[in-house]
């Protein structure tokens, strides 16, 4: 089962004492060719790669991602190559995609997911789909072995964040603060509290997102308790300055190496 891949590469790091690093970045960006480069150099030094498709309104983007997207649809860049460049990336780590709900509906879910499965996908993020119109996609992803990953913020209600923690699957993605996606200097005093009332509702892994960006963020974070945390916008801006596969992956190697908890 592909969705066991993700919970074996938090265990798998939870054995090492530290935080699971997930490495965000925006399928075939910044063209197909160094897009793999780039995928293949990060996975290798990750525990689960987070692949973006796309999108021309990516609501829940900040501008570095935004920026990614537009470059990659400048490429022409399809839904179908970037599921199916996960084929290529999945041997090395488990891949996540994350999209909004417009391209699965366009393709529909059944056709999407299945598509996703054949690829060696592990799991799903779709950031615009709320958990209330969301039954019949988890369905087709618990039937294809794919985990469907909810995202929970600090603006959830405490009712809200427990049925989220209840129906996601693989881990619970916990926004660490409000507004989109993108680098920022400063975490909220609250992401401890945060994490720990989460990790009390449910035992699925919880990985913090939005806004990390540094090593010093990262060892901080893993302080909280967080089992998981991701890392996109800075290293998505790395590759639209085209800095080489290897610096963004030592980098990124840098980033794991911070998220120990002891």
């Amino acid at each position: 089962m592909r969705a066991g891949r993700i919970a074996e590469a938090f265990a798998r790091a939870s054995s090492e004492h530290r935080a699971a690093l997930i490495s965000y970045i925006m399928g075939g960006d910044p063209d197909p060719v160094l897009f793999l480069e780039y995928a293949r150099s990060i996975a290798s030094v990750s525990d689960i790669i987070e692949i973006g498709i796309p999108f021309s309104d990516p609501i829940a983007d900040g501008p570095v991602i935004q920026a990614a997207s537009t470059r990659a649809l400048s490429r022409n860049t399809r839904v179908g190559a970037v599921v199916e460049a996960c084929g290529e990336i999945s041997g090395i780590a488990p891949v996540v995609l994350m999209t909004y709900y417009n391209t699965v509906h366009r393709a529909g879910e059944k056709e999407f997911v299945s598509r996703m499965s054949a690829a060696g996908v592990s799991g799903l993020i779709v950031p615009d789909l709320p958990y209330e119109e969301g039954t019949s996609l988890r369905r087709e992803c618990a039937r294809a072995g794919v985990d469907c990953i909810l995202l929970s913020s600090p603006s959830t209600k405490p009712e809200r964040a427990r049925r989220i923690a209840e129906l996601t699957s693989g881990f619970l993605y916990v926004v660490s603060r409000y507004g989109v996606t993108g680098a920022r200097t400063e975490m909220t005093e609250s992401l401890a509290s945060m994490v720990s009332s989460y990790r009390a509702l449910s035992s699925k892994p919880v990985a913090v997102g939005f806004g990390i960006s540094s090593p010093e963020q990262i060892r901080s974070i893993s302080q909280t308790g967080a089992d998981g945390i991701v890392v996109g916008s800075a290293i998505v801006s790395l590759i639209g300055k085209g800095e080489d596969p290897s610096v963004v992956s030592a980098f990124v190697s840098k980033l794991r190496d911070a998220s120990s908890s002891v």
